[in-house]
């Protein structure tokens, strides 16, 4: 059946673009990971600014 015009093709779509959604997933984790090690640094976890101070503080062991 054509709906409109169009017929049903084999359109490899997940084989290509594979690399890209990997890397996509890597850059993500690597930047979360860098943001979560920013925000606790020693410099910025007490600062008010830091909207995760408050739980910051509540999982140190020195608080």
């Amino acid at each position: 059946m054509a709906f409109f015009g169009l017929r049903k093709w084999p359109t490899p779509v997940l084989k290509p673009i594979w690399p890209f959604m990997a890397a996509g997933a890597v850059t993500f984790y690597l930047v979360s990971s860098l943001q979560d090690a920013a925000v606790r640094s020693p410099e910025y976890s007490s600062d008010p600014k830091n909207p995760h101070a408050q739980r910051i503080a509540a999982q140190s062991p020195h608080h």
